[in-house]
């Protein structure tokens, strides 16, 4: 299935390129991605019920089920914001190398659910962190395209975009209190304790209260636009450093 969803990501790849020269329309993209991601897909609820938990054990696979899991959120986007499209190509590369991530995949030893319920809990939290921060900034940069009036050649509804970064705002978050509370269930069975001195499980408790102070200091004081998205972008970036350089030692 992995082989399968790597040809469809480089068909969908040439499509967009074709796309952007006006030779195809930019919807013929639509069905070589989806196909992409059925492929993945199915290979990972393949695995899931083979091993009885989450399937990938290490950065790899983990990093790379998060960036089809995006692909999928901003393709699902895209069929009611079309301006998208415009960046399939982009979207078809990064699907590619994210299902290339699952070929040096190790599988998990953990079969409790719980484990699967924390892996989850934290790769949708990453996924919303990044979208967010991703929103935030096109909106900074086309609010001072506007400003300059020079309309960029992509653009996305301003009020999309700040609807969007405060929804993935609020569901880092949320996710975040799932990942601590499930991994704390977790260890108290694997460990006999609910909590590990483990690098990664603080630098995400730090996280946690991160979000938590961004959201709640826009509930009471209702930050600026510009102060908001410069605190969801910073919350992207550290979410970025737990995932890539913080290691679980356990």
């Amino acid at each position: 299935m992995l082989v399968i969803s790597i040809s469809f990501y480089l068909l969908s790849f040439v499509i967009a390129l074709l796309s952007y020269y006006g030779k195809l329309p930019n919807r013929t993209v639509l069905f070589p991605i989806f196909l992409a991601l059925f492929s993945y897909f199915a290979h990972v609820l393949y695995m899931s019920f083979k091993l009885g938990s989450f399937p990938f054990a290490n950065v790899y696979g983990f990093i790379g089920l998060l960036g089809n899991t995006m692909i999928l959120i901003l393709m699902g986007f895209s069929l009611k914001n079309p301006q998208l499209l415009k960046l399939s190509a982009i979207f078809s590369f990064f699907g590619l190398m994210s299902t290339l991530l699952a070929l040096p995949s190790e599988p998990s030893p953990y079969r409790n659910p719980l484990y699967s319920l924390h892996t989850l809990s934290a790769l949708f939290a990453y996924a919303c962190a990044f979208l967010g921060g991703l929103a935030s900034l096109f909106r900074l940069a086309l609010e001072k395209k506007l400003k300059h009036k020079d309309v960029p050649a992509f653009f996305l509804p301003i009020n999309l975009l700040r609807s969007l970064e405060r929804l993935m705002m609020n569901l880092s978050f949320v996710f975040f209190t799932f990942t601590l509370l499930f991994g704390s269930l977790w260890t108290r069975i694997h460990f006999g304790k609910h909590w590990i001195d483990d690098p990664k499980l603080l630098f995400t408790l730090l996280l946690w209260i991160y979000y938590a102070l961004v959201v709640h200091m826009n509930l009471i004081r209702g930050l600026k636009p510009k102060q908001l998205s410069t605190f969801i972008i910073l919350g992207g970036f550290l979410s970025l450093l737990n995932l890539l350089f913080v290691r679980h030692e356990i």
